[in-house]
């Protein structure tokens, strides 16, 4: 039976049994705090409430007790039970690398309850150190290319694992990876900082350690809804401020050469690259695109997929993260003409290749039919600009270009943000504010014309 015992006004602790250890009873306890608007009995409703739960809790063993467990433990178990059910491969990835190169090395060890804010800013100094990525370049010193003269090729690599062309670098002076370093130095039992000198060292960028405070901050919180810490530490941590990004674009004279240049590549890119321009579309949308989605005679395209690859989990499908992703988009009729070519180049294909071709619902596939890799247009596009030495922007930056040249031509943000899939006007608003500012200009120069109408008319009376 459990006991309930008030602390302070809206305070009471809530001790339960725990069995025995060497003819010792033990007892677990839990404090909770409750709102000051509940009446009387809405109070005692809702402690008899939680002392059942913390009861049940402590007799299932899932009980979890703040001040006993490490930072550690409670992010595995927030990763298992979270992470894995509410985050998407493309978010938890990243989540996981983070925390484990990085998070529970410097913070693993503490206790939930003992974490306070110090100890965060201190870790987010840490990271902002030259080094701490750990993606520099390591070139060999005089020392280790003596001893490693002394060893034959066959001998390094059947030691080290390392192939021959890469023992040749090392011994040719020239940069390898950490890993490699790190692999070799093992194998001969060498100090990897005296056989390396470290090349390129670089910090972590401002946006990347904000990120960082986030998956904290999120596993903290939730410690917090699950009573484990009554307040969130990372909720006090000024976080670091990044300058606002400016999104890189093409303007019209670059997009109209990029278009020319188009004309003589792949049709399935030449199509994909165009859609992009016209209606935003993000890259893992225009990969989960199926042909049961465009609307040729209304000029609609309705985008509800996006389609991902992350390593470790391969291709794979899901919804947008808005409500707001889910769009229907107007498609100019220039791309519906360009899309209905396409459309007739895929069917011939179909037919030339027989019972060889794949038959898949997406849009942008192979000559064969096999759909696209989600990162293939990407580097295709990479690759197609370096050809032809044009400005180098990305996939997505072809997203930016659309809202620019929207913007450029006056249309209102409400819309822009539409198609774009914005969560709300706001999020476009913010990322394109300094296009909206430039034509602050413009806006004034609007209102001078209506003045001078207004006297010219006034003259006449």
């Amino acid at each position: 039976m459990a006991h309930i015992e008030q602390r302070s006004k809206n305070s009471w602790r809530i001790t339960v049994s725990a069995g025995y250890k060497s003819g010792k009873k033990l007892f677990k306890k839990k404090t909770i705090k409750l709102p000051e608007t509940l009446t009387k009995l809405q109070r005692e409703k809702e402690l008899n409430r939680q002392a059942v739960l913390f009861e049940e809790e402590v007799e299932r063993g899932t009980y979890l007790d703040g001040n006993k467990i490490t930072f550690e433990e409670f992010a595995n178990k927030w990763l298992d039970e979270y992470a894995e059910k509410q985050l998407s491969p493309g978010t938890l990835k990243p989540y996981r690398f983070r925390l484990k190169e990085r998070i529970i090395p410097a913070l693993g060890h503490l206790k939930l309850s003992k974490i306070q804010p110090q100890h965060l800013m201190e870790f987010y100094n840490m990271l902002g150190e030259v080094g701490i990525r750990g993606d520099g370049r390591y070139k060999a010193t005089p020392l280790l290319v003596t001893f490693l003269s002394e060893q034959t090729n066959k001998d390094i690599v059947d030691k080290s694992g390392i192939s021959a062309k890469t023992a040749m670098k090392i011994k040719n002076e020239e940069t390898v990876n950490k890993a490699t370093a790190t692999k070799l130095c093992i194998s001969y039992d060498l100090d990897l900082d005296k056989y390396f000198s470290h090349i390129n060292e670089k910090s972590l960028s401002k946006k990347t350690i904000i990120h960082h405070h986030s998956i904290v901050s999120d596993i903290l919180s939730t410690a917090v809804k699950w009573n484990l810490i009554s307040f969130n530490p990372a909720s006090r941590v000024d976080t670091i401020k990044v300058e606002k990004y400016k999104p890189k674009s093409y303007d019209e004279v670059q997009l109209g050469q990029m278009f020319m240049l188009l004309e003589n590549e792949p049709m399935h890119y030449k199509t994909a690259i165009y859609l992009s321009v016209d209606t935003g579309i993000r890259a893992s949308e225009l990969a989960g695109l199926t042909w049961d989605k465009i609307d040729f005679d209304n000029r609609k395209l309705v985008i509800n997929i996006q389609r991902q690859y992350v390593s470790g989990y391969g291709v794979f499908e899901k919804s947008p993260k808005t409500e707001n992703g889910n769009r229907p988009v107007t498609i100019s009729k220039s791309v519906i003409e360009k899309l209905k070519e396409y459309k007739a180049y895929c069917d011939n294909n179909k037919i030339e290749f027989g019972t060889a071709y794949t038959d898949s619902p997406y849009v942008f596939v192979h000559s064969d039919g096999k759909p696209l890799h989600p990162h293939r247009p990407y580097k295709w596009f990479t690759e197609f600009l370096n050809r032809h030495d044009l400005p180098r922007i990305t996939l997505h930056q072809l997203r930016h270009t659309n809202a620019s040249l929207l913007i450029a031509a006056d249309m209102d943000i409400v819309t822009v943000s539409s198609r774009l899939g914005h969560s709300d006007p706001s999020v476009t608003q913010r990322i394109y504010a300094h296009m909206i500012k430039s034509k602050e200009l413009e806006a004034a120069n609007k209102m001078d014309k209506f003045y001078e109408k207004l006297t010219n008319k006034l003259d006449d009376i």
